[in-house]
């Protein structure tokens, strides 16, 4: 397992709204500052957003995204 910390303006799976539906990320952490969060690289979930329910893993990017963590 590998950590990775991401800025929340990137377009990442980890932070969209239409991953994992309601329950988004399993490992994600927020860090001190509010503008990066923590989380595992290798999580997979499904994407709601792609039509099919594919398989995506938290770091990969996304035309489809929308920020699931407010500013």
């Amino acid at each position: 397992m590998s950590q990775t910390t991401f800025n929340r303006n990137l377009r990442c799976c980890a932070l969209c709204r239409y991953w994992n539906g309601a329950i988004g990320s399993t490992t994600i952490q927020i860090l001190p500052g509010g503008n990066t969060f923590r989380f595992e690289a290798n999580e997979k979930h499904s994407c709601f957003k792609s039509g099919r329910g594919m398989e995506m893993t938290a770091v990969q990017l996304c035309p489809f995204f929308v920020p699931r963590y407010e500013q």
